[in-house]
């Protein structure tokens, strides 16, 4: 890839590649002028004119920095950095069409990609139309909110290092001056949470699919280092034909075994979590047991008349279990195990599932 800075005089031209997760500008390889890490920090702005890339400004030192660079060669560029460094001024690329819902510190939008997807442009985004649908998540940087720009940190570090089936794609990311976005692909479903308020009644074989995909992703997170901290129905998305699960919202994530604010929702949250202990991936499998509980009975396993009384129930966390004829009363009882030394880990859930797959009829 070719890039043009201008000088007084005459233009400069510079070979670009990226290696070692930064970006490498300079005549050859040997003799590098810009060295541009990968970074939240780093900004880069595409520039455009009648509809095409005509090449695009680095943030150096608080000053921008303009190289130009053909059509074809920024979608190259782009496609590789993407997801990976920061973009700014996400007008440019897309349209707002409206709020779908909100996340735990974020406002979730609707946007259409504009610009070079009605070139046909479109192998960039994974085997999707030039008016597909993409998700995004909106986070505003009021002054002073300090735990907003965390969270926002948070979801990004762990979707840039976590790649699975089930867990939300990140696509790319923008930082403008008082508002930061995450861009994913756009799944077209329904949260667990709302298809739960319309079927009471989830059959065993519905009950399992939806724990296998569940321990599946929860099983990688762990084994990558990380864990999720909210998992509820409001994070679990339904595909349309409900079949397939994605986990979303990782506002909360962190590594395992730091020691972290108290994180989650009432109803959902491992006992010891409000006790401020070092983080512990087995918080994941209490709160997917509150899940397969509501799955299950078909009600809350904490409930109370409001969100206090909730959370004072789910600290207390004093529940009996009534259900010796279920074929999943025994992974229910270890997933909800309130001393962690007892509680499974996502593997092990996993592999009891498969057992009942195989030893009992549905």
């Amino acid at each position: 890839m070719i890039c043009k800075t201008k000088h007084y005089f005459f233009d400069h031209q510079y070979k670009v590649f990226i290696e070692n997760d930064q970006i490498l500008i300079g005549k050859q390889k040997e003799s590098i002028k810009y060295r541009v890490p990968f970074s939240h920090k780093m900004l880069i702005l595409w520039m455009f004119q009648k509809g095409k890339f005509t090449g695009f400004k680095i943030l150096l030192k608080e000053k921008w920095k303009q190289f130009d660079m053909n059509h074809e060669d920024c979608l190259k560029f782009k496609k590789s950095l993407d997801g990976r460094i920061g973009y700014s001024k996400i007008e440019s690329l897309y349209k707002f069409l409206g709020t779908v819902g909100l996340g735990s510190y974020s406002e979730v939008l609707k946007l259409l990609k504009t610009r070079y997807f009605q070139l046909k442009v479109i192998s960039i985004i994974q085997n999707t139309s030039p008016r597909k649908w993409e998700s995004i998540q909106k986070m505003c940087l009021a002054q002073g909110v300090i735990n907003n720009l965390q969270l926002f940190n948070n979801e990004l570090k762990a979707l840039q290092n976590l790649k699975h089936p089930h867990i939300i794609k990140l696509k790319e990311f923008y930082l403008n001056y008082a508002d930061c976005y995450i861009i994913t692909n756009y799944i077209e479903g329904e949260s667990l949470a709302k298809f739960l308020r319309y079927n009471k009644k989830i059959s065993s074989k519905e009950i399992i699919n939806i724990l296998k995909q569940s321990f599946e992703a929860l099983s990688y997170i762990h084994e990558n280092g990380f864990i999720h901290r909210d998992i509820k129905p409001e994070n679990i998305i339904y595909d349309k034909d409900h079949k397939f699960i994605t986990l979303i919202d990782f506002g909360f994530a962190t590594r395992i075994g730091l020691q972290e604010y108290i994180a989650g929702t009432p109803g959902y949250t491992a006992p010891e979590l409000f006790d401020n202990v070092v983080s512990n991936e087995k918080c994941d499998i209490f709160s997917l047991g509150c899940i397969l509980y509501e799955l299950i009975y078909g009600k809350k396993l904490f409930q109370g008349q409001s969100l206090f009384d909730i959370q004072f129930a789910n600290r207390e966390c004093q529940y009996t279990l009534n259900l010796t004829d279920h074929p999943l009363h025994d992974l229910l009882r270890r997933m909800l195990e309130i001393d962690l030394s007892n509680r499974i880990v996502a593997k092990e859930g996993l592999n009891l599932l498969l057992q009942f797959e195989q030893n009992i009829q549905i």
